[in-house]
């Protein structure tokens, strides 16, 4: 396999669905993506739920819309849509 090979595959490992997203928003009353950052680094491993590579993916593109600045949604879809845009431009990296 090709190191472009060996990238596609660990993104499809880290593909999450909006019922992944919506467990992560309920379980917490987020201050801000630092607050969600953190539960996803102690408790979220904990949460039945969340497949490992959902987690995975959906803290990698946590991480980089909280460093692009973006605000942190409370909305479920609209905070799906803002990780799959993260997730699609980590894709493209």
């Amino acid at each position: 396999m090709t190191e472009k090979d060996d990238t596609t595959t660990d993104l499809r490992a880290e593909e999450f669905d909006r019922a992944a997203v919506e467990t992560v928003l309920a379980a917490g009353d987020w201050a801000g993506w630092d607050d969600l950052l953190e539960w996803l680094r102690t408790d979220g491993p904990g949460v039945p739920e969340l497949a490992p590579g959902a987690l995975r993916g959906i803290r990698q593109d946590a991480e980089r819309a909280c460093a692009k600045g973006f605000p942190l949604p409370r909305d479920p879809d609209h905070l799906y849509a803002v990780l799959r845009g993260q997730h699609r431009a980590r894709a493209q990296d």
